[in-house]
């Protein structure tokens, strides 16, 4: 049986560490379940519309939640509290764009078309990596590459497309103070920024590190 030095969470005995933070937490643990399983109630009874946008985009968004959601729970009782910061900011983007979406349906349609920005946007860096190769073998080849970028381009000037921001999506919501907050904070740890990684250094009274903390 592998140990949690051995394998870390993927150890067996994570399943110990799961008992012990969920009895700690109980209270917490209870009240997600508990949201998690109307959250469900709600995801079978919605009637999506075939062939109209926001209630597509919002329908595949309210799936999406519901597994940043349970992913959370599923980190946080593990103890792989960064994790859980990761898929709560993805929860946080989420509820900002169904939110935008149902104050303003057009919201749902810039989306579709900010794609195209997207598509641009790795053209270009697959572009830099062909570039940065000996051998130019593998399709699609340069030439195709910018014809297509050019074809992307032709339509984001036609459809006159602007990139919606996670912020723009907040601020459509009304939601820009949680944008200012919440979602700020769990950037920092997406981005691993070094105030962000503190935790990881136990300090003694000097402030010198006594070891890299670890694990659950």
């Amino acid at each position: 049986m592998s140990s949690i030095n051995d394998s870390g969470y993927l150890s067996v005995e994570i399943d110990e560490w799961i008992e012990k933070h969920r009895k700690k937490a109980l209270p917490w643990f209870e009240l997600c379940e508990s949201i998690n399983k109307f959250s469900h109630s709600i995801m079978f009874s919605i009637e999506v519309h075939n062939k109209y946008l926001p209630e597509l985009i919002a329908a595949s968004l309210y799936v999406r939640s519901m597994s940043c959601f349970q992913g959370v729970i599923i980190m946080a009782e593990r103890g792989m509290i960064n994790e859980a910061k990761s898929l709560l900011r993805c929860l946080l983007e989420c509820m900002f764009t169904i939110v935008a979406i149902h104050k303003d349906e057009n919201v749902a349609m810039q989306l579709v078309l900010g794609d195209l920005l997207q598509r641009k946007d790795y053209l270009k860096a697959y572009k830099r990596t062909k570039e940065g190769q000996i051998t130019h073998e593998s399709k699609p080849s340069l030439e195709d590459i910018e014809r297509l970028m050019q074809d992307i381009e032709n339509s984001i000037q036609k459809e006159k497309v602007i990139k919606l921001t996670k912020r723009d999506l907040a601020e459509k919501a009304g939601l820009a103070t949680i944008y200012d907050t919440a979602y700020k904070l769990l950037s920092s740890t997406i981005h691993a920024n070094v105030r962000d990684l503190e935790q990881y250094l136990d300090l003694n009274k000097s402030n010198e590190v006594k070891k890299i903390l670890w694990g659950p």
